[in-house]
């Protein structure tokens, strides 16, 4: 059947055959001005061209078009238009963000509830911060709870490479900076780092206000340069990844950076894994900048130490200035609470006042409440720290104060004020005074034994003949720097083989290693790459003793073949092993009159058992579970040909086993693993 349209029907349909046209025509149209805005429908391009005009200059983000997947545009291009408060606004999701650079004379507010995220898969460059601001001024990032968070697991997998710079917010060589009401957790690195960007310029005038720092990777806050610095009503907790995983760290990198005028206020440190608040000193010298710290009302607890003050007490000598500890608490539930690090006695003093200090609630006396700690290489006393009027809570296993003296040739002295002492339900007052800073810290037995000056020009081995064919050796790690003494005769080839292991999870690039030959002519050698094996190869150009040294840093190297014989050595300073046993072989010299041997944990909780053998194999002394430094001192006079004794170091039968070390006083600084290879005086000291 055959339907005939009326002209009604025909007018009906043009008419929408006419509009249907011009919605395709509009839509067009619409998606051109779109491309022509940048690809974001959601511009507010009218917004924008009134604060480039300077009708107004509050900008918010979204102007910029919020993208779900990616905001990074939008966050930038806010950032940068000039404007002087940027609004970023709570939207129907996170600000999924690449690495953001901020600028100077700027307000940045971010709304209740705005997420501010890193984007997943992002962020690979070691040093990738959240937000970075470099060599700027009058910046302030304010919000009420807002979250700034990144992605801390991501990080610490493939195909990240290890780092721990990947900052929340990063602050390098700025002045007159406010980071205020924000909450900055899971980054890869600091919540907020205080660095430099030019060398010699501080960070001044910053402040940090109201801001909680949860689950970072390294540290709540790194300070390494600052001037007038307030940090105020924060929080810091459950830091957890890499050391020193600390609340707080205070830690120049160089002399000329300055810590003057820090000021923390009503700020909790809380269940971190490694120190609450950690003021790391040993970079600045007496030349440096007076420092100037000061904490009030501030409180640390959890497992980890509370307070951990570290300066330097040798050559250029300590930073000069003063610290001071004002109504705080301090309190760790199985470690030292509070702990200083090779403080000089006469040079920067440190004040506790009204102070409470608590812990450790464990059974392990070898803890103490507070601990003073001489490490190697210190040249003079330490102490300089007057606890007044403070209160101090442990059971009453562990001791109030310990004296670590890993350098065997250190005191401590002008520790003074008074100490109530809560042990168990007993309450005692301390005034602390010289005789009972003795009594309960006395000087190590070796303080007046004559150091030994070696002079590797007069060393050859105690065997005179020796094979150069190149040999496995018993695998001895070590950390840090690492010194070895080879003797070669002029013309043969030295070859020996090193690697450079990792430690848990810390990362490391190319190890160098450094040749002195007898002359003091330095000998070109490769470095060995990480995690692997290289031959530290030359031609001796001379008769005599060669010095290889290199540093691993955390990680350690070992000595797997040598075609020479082949000693440790230091000069002077303690040598340091890790996890090492077996027999260790040291010579006295002809004509020694008092010489001693120490061995020692390489901190709280490590432990190492040693026992010494004399010459004729029979036992002179023996310790178990050495934590703090014990020393073996002999007071007689060696024999013409001089005396060679065995060392065997064991596993501990409790506690950790890991750094330990072995100081020589009074004789040569030098271990062979066996006594043919033992590297002694050419001939007998002048009487």
């Amino acid at each position: 059947m055959i339907v005939t349209q009326t002209p009604a029907a025909y007018e009906r349909y043009f008419m929408s055959l006419s509009c249907s046209r011009l919605l395709v025509i509009f839509f067009c149209f619409l998606m051109i001005s779109a491309v022509e805005a940048g690809g974001n429908p959601d511009i507010n391009q009218r917004a924008i061209d009134e604060l480039k005009s300077g009708k107004t200059d509050v900008a918010y983000a979204s102007w910029w078009g919020f993208q779900r997947e990616d905001s990074t545009a939008a966050l930038q291009a806010a950032i940068r238009s000039g404007a002087k408060k940027v609004i970023v606004e709570k939207m129907n999701g996170p600000w999924i963000v690449t690495p953001i650079q901020l600028a100077s004379d700027q307000e940045i507010v971010f709304e209740e509830g705005v997420v501010v995220q890193a984007k997943k898969g992002e962020f690979k460059a070691a040093t990738a911060s959240l937000f970075t601001a470099s060599l700027k001024k009058n910046i302030q990032l304010t919000g009420a709870g807002a979250i700034l968070e990144m992605r801390r697991a991501d990080y610490d997998a493939a195909p990240y490479t290890k780092a721990e710079w990947r900052n929340g917010i990063s602050v390098r060589s700025c002045s007159n900076v406010t980071i205020s009401g924000l909450v900055i957790r899971e980054t890869g690195g600091d919540g907020v780092y205080l660095g430099v960007a030019k060398r010699g310029v501080t960070n001044q005038k910053i402040t940090i206000r109201d801001v909680v720092f949860e689950r970072n990777y390294r540290q709540g806050i790194s300070i390494i340069s600052a001037e007038d610095l307030l940090i105020e009503n924060t929080v810091f907790k459950e830091t957890s990844g890499t050391a020193p995983m600390a609340g707080v760290d205070f830690e120049p990198n160089l002399s000329d950076e300055c810590l003057v005028n820090c000021v923390l206020r009503n700020c909790v440190s809380e269940n971190n894994q490694g120190p609450g608040y950690l003021l790391y000193l040993p970079n600045l010298t007496r030349d440096s900048k007076p420092v100037s710290i000061r904490f009030e009302n501030c409180r640390s607890t959890g497992k980890g130490r509370a307070l951990s003050v570290t300066t330097r007490n040798n050559t250029p000598g300590s930073v000069t200035g003063s610290m001071a500890f004002e109504n705080c608490t301090f309190e760790s539930t199985e470690q030292t609470p509070v702990t200083f690090l090779d403080k000089p006695a006469d040079v920067c003093p440190v004040t506790l006042k009204n102070c409470t200090i608590i812990g450790p609630e464990n059974n392990d006396a070898a803890l103490p409440v507070i601990q003073f700690t001489a490490r190697p290489g210190v040249v003079g006393k330490i102490g300089g720290v007057a606890f007044k009027d403070c209160l101090v809570k442990a059971a009453a296993v562990h001791p109030v104060m310990m004296f670590y003296d890993a350098s065997y040739l250190s005191a401590v002295d002008n520790v003074t004020g008074t100490l109530q002492v809560q042990h168990n339900n007993q309450n005692t007052l301390y005034r602390l005074n010289s005789e009972l800073i003795q009594k309960w810290m006395p000087a190590s037995e070796a303080g007046n034994i004559t150091p030994y000056q070696t002079d590797i020009s007069r060393l050859q081995p105690l065997e005179a003949n020796h094979e150069t064919s190149s040999k496995p050796r018993r695998m001895v790690p070590q950390r840090a720097l690492s010194q070895y003494l080879v003797y070669a005769k002029q013309g043969e080839d030295v070859s020996v083989q090193l690697t450079y292991h990792q430690l848990a999870r810390y990362t490391g690039d190319k190890m160098p290693v450094k040749v002195t030959a007898p002359s003091g002519k330095v000998i070109p050698v490769d470095s060995v790459p990480f995690k692997q094996s290289a031959n530290c190869e030359f031609t001796a150009p001379e008769t005599g003793v060669y010095r290889i040294s290199c540093d691993p840093g955390a990680n350690f190297v070992t000595v797997d073949q040598s075609t020479h014989p082949l000693c440790l050595a230091s000069d002077g300073s303690p040598i340091r092993l890790m996890a090492a046993t077996g027999d260790f072989y040291f010579h006295v010299p002809a004509g020694i009159e008092k010489w001693a041997v120490g061995v020692f944990g390489g901190g709280a909780g490590e432990r190492v058992s040693a026992t010494l053998y004399d010459s004729t194999g029979k036992q002179v002394w023996s310790e178990k579970d050495i934590n703090t430094p014990k020393l073996y001192t002999e007071t007689h006079k060696t024999s013409a040909a001089g005396e060679t004794l065995r060392l065997v170091l064991d596993r501990p039968s409790t506690g950790g086993f890991e750094d330990h070390y072995v100081l020589l006083v009074g004789i040569p600084s030098v271990l062979a693993l066996t006594p043919g290879k033992l590297l002694v005086p050419a001939e007998p000291l002048e009487k």
